[in-house]
């Protein structure tokens, strides 16, 4: 899942970063408990988990 370009399914905030559903970015990591390291296409960084996400067909 890694270098996988998602789109957000859910409003996510972290950090004081918020990010509204439909948003989109890369993953860079993967975490136990289902949680991903997005770089949103912002730049920002933020947190969901992977039933927040849709994974973009490439």
């Amino acid at each position: 899942m890694r270098g996988d370009r998602i789109t957000l399914t859910n409003d996510i905030e972290a950090l004081g970063t918020r990010h509204s559903a439909g948003e989109q970015g890369t993953v860079e990591a993967m975490h136990t408990g289902g949680y991903l390291t997005v770089r949103m296409d912002d730049g920002r960084t933020n947190f969901p988990s992977q039933d927040e996400v849709t994974t973009d067909p490439r």
